[in-house]
């Protein structure tokens, strides 16, 4: 009795013991396929906007790529301090970010992670505002992202 109870000490403390290193990987803001994630290149604020650039990388061999979206509907980007909402800017009438986003085909990451980048400008939350987070389709929640000044 006494040999599985320590075997059993051995098996917990191994697992919390890699909890921390799984617990950062999942923090990753994953895409709707669970095979790639978002990474915050730049967020800057120049004046009352920000300009967000995100990367989008991924670690499964193979991967076939995926539609994040086809189409910018009208609230569906946007930038969030607590309960209020930033607006994805307009710019000529048209959405300042790309039309669609679609991640590539990746055979082998380990070369290059590498699937997508995407680029858009928001109307810019307080200077004061904490956990600014960054809502895009068929990505889970981007953030908190550190808005910097020029």
């Amino acid at each position: 009795m006494s040999f599985r109870r320590g075997l059993l000490a051995t098996v917990l403390i191994s697992f919390a013991i890699g909890l921390p290193a799984h617990a950062a990987e999942e923090a990753r803001p994953l895409t709707a396929s669970g095979k790639a994630w978002a990474t915050v290149r730049k967020a800057v604020r120049q004046g009352d906007t920000v300009a967000v650039e995100l990367r989008f990388e991924t670690d499964y061999a193979g991967y076939s790529g995926e539609t994040i979206y086809e189409k910018v509907a009208d609230g569906a980007i946007y930038l969030s301090a607590g309960d209020t909402r930033f607006p994805l800017l307009r710019e000529n009438d048209k959405p300042a970010a790309p039309d669609e986003l679609k991640l590539k085909f990746n055979y082998d990451p380990t070369k290059n992670p590498r699937v997508g980048d995407w680029k858009a400008r928001f109307a810019a939350p307080p200077a004061d505002a904490a956990n600014v987070t960054l809502t895009l389709p068929n990505v889970a929640p981007i953030g908190p992202i550190t808005i910097r000044n020029p």
